[in-house]
């Protein structure tokens, strides 16, 4: 074989070799097969999450809730008292019941949905169609998380929320998530929560240890002990 056809075939084969998983819609593709695949994931109707809160060296039982297309609940309490958020698809509401209040405040707008995304309630996966959903995601190039190699994604929500995603270059397990805090006590922190001890539930992978963290001081760290899929819930509990 000529040598240019040779030199040709190998600049060809490098290419091929560099350019898997080099787009974000690639990389994004492969992580939902990793946690389960679309199929699995789109007959989940509701999940109800319950563990346990470390925030501050203090701990805390929680239970959330999710229900199709976008409802969510989440409640902590302890000694009687409890913090508890919720959205009902239209409004919102919370009640801090560690800080003596006695009724609930209503929530609208973005203000209702957003720490939903924070506390990582959401029923279905932002990346599950995003670009139907007006979603925008860029692959940013290769990071190293905890010594792991990733592919690191800027996500761009229809809100223009933005975040920072990394997704391990070997199996595409997601480690980490990076965001500015939309929690009023952190003053709009960059939060990094790292993801971690990933179990197969219904054929679903999930993280059961989350950690979030602020200049690399630990906030709040989340365990999981028990996940349901499809247990029925009633949109009552999702209201005012």
């Amino acid at each position: 074989m000529p040598l240019k056809k040779i030199f040709f075939f190998f600049c060809l084969l490098i290419f091929s070799l560099t350019s898997k998983a080099q787009t974000a819609e690639e990389v994004i593709s492969k992580y939902i097969m990793f946690i389960g695949g679309e199929g699995k994931l789109k007959i989940v109707n509701t999940i109800v999450t319950s563990g346990k809160y470390n925030y501050g060296g203090m701990e805390f039982p929680f239970t959330s809730y999710s229900k199709s297309p976008n409802l969510y609940k989440y409640v902590v309490g302890s000694n009687e008292k409890h913090f508890a958020q919720a959205y009902n698809g239209n409004e919102g509401w919370k009640i801090d019941e560690f800080k003596n209040e006695k009724n609930k405040t209503l929530l609208t707008g973005k203000s209702a949905y957003e720490m939903a995304n924070e506390a990582d309630v959401e029923l279905e996966s932002p990346f599950i169609d995003f670009q139907k959903k007006g979603h925008h995601a860029v692959l940013e190039g290769k990071d190293s998380v905890e010594g792991k190699e990733c592919f690191k994604v800027r996500f761009t929500r229809n809100n223009s929320d933005t975040e920072t995603y990394f997704f391990r270059t070997d199996d595409f397990e997601l480690v980490e998530k990076q965001a500015v805090s939309k929690n009023e006590e952190l003053d709009k922190s960059l939060l990094d929560t790292f993801y971690s001890d990933y179990e197969i539930v219904n054929g679903i992978k999930i993280p059961f240890k989350m950690v979030s963290k602020v200049n690399d001081q630990t906030i709040l760290t989340v365990t999981i002990e028990k996940v349901q899929f499809n247990v029925p819930i009633s949109n009552n509990d999702f209201n005012p």
